[in-house]
C-alpha cells in the first residue's frame, strides 16, 4: 500500500451518532415537568408515529422549548 492512504480513507468515513433522536410521550413528560396524562393528550407535544409507536423527536421538543422561552 501507498503511504497516507489509510490516513484518507479514515478521512472519509462517516461518523453515525448513536445519540437517541426520539423520546417516548413518558420521557418527554418527564423532562417538561408534566404529567403523563397531559403529554398524552393530542396537540400538546410535537409527535410521530414509527412503528405503531408515538415518540416526541429530539429537534421538536428543544424547538418548542426554545419558542416558549
Amino acid at each position: 500500500m501507498r503511504p497516507g492512504l489509510d490516513e484518507k480513507r479514515e478521512e472519509k468515513q462517516t461518523v453515525i451518532s448513536l445519540e437517541r433522536q426520539t423520546y417516548t410521550i413518558e420521557e418527554a413528560a418527564k423532562i417538561l415537568g408534566i404529567c403523563r396524562a397531559v403529554a398524552y393528550r393530542r396537540g400538546v407535544l410535537p409527535t410521530v408515529k414509527i412503528a405503531g409507536r408515538r415518540l416526541v423527536p429530539k429537534v421538536a421538543l428543544d424547538r418548542m422549548l426554545a419558542e416558549t422561552a
